[in-house]
């Protein structure tokens, strides 16, 4: 493969990567009020121990500043389907701060899991998931 070639895949990937994005968080706007964003935060906090993380190492894999982040968890906390997440303090270090997922925010992640997963399933053509499969051997 030449650099154009290489580069023309790279760009291709990216748009197709960014087309899925968009219809995802339109998607859960649709449904729940909520962003991929916020699915991100709720679904790395299900995958912690304990369901709980520091908001510190929230922050690279959501994505966003830390006072963004911040204010993200604010929402979430607020949220009209109640209290999907919590913020506390660490007891040893007052510094830092752990969100955790509550079981309000545990059941809506499901929930909207199964809606993304479905919706790939129904709109994407079986190439195109065999190609996003074979991307990740």
């Amino acid at each position: 493969m030449n650099n154009n070639e290489l580069f023309n895949a790279w760009m291709n990937l990216t748009k197709y990567h960014d087309r899925i994005l968009k219809a995802m968080d339109y998607t859960l706007q649709d449904h729940y009020q909520l962003g991929i964003k916020e699915f991100y935060l709720m679904h790395y906090l299900t995958q912690s121990e304990q369901m709980k993380m520091r908001l510190s190492d929230l922050v690279p894999k959501v994505g966003l500043s830390h006072s963004a982040l911040s204010r993200l968890v604010t929402r979430l906390e607020q949220h009209r389907a109640g209290r999907l997440v919590e913020r506390q303090t660490d007891a040893k270090d007052k510094r830092s701060v752990d969100i955790f997922l509550m079981k309000e925010g545990a059941e809506l992640i499901q929930e909207m899991q199964n809606l993304i997963n479905n919706r790939l399933q129904s709109q994407m053509s079986e190439k195109d998931i065999q190609n996003i499969k074979r991307l990740l051997e």
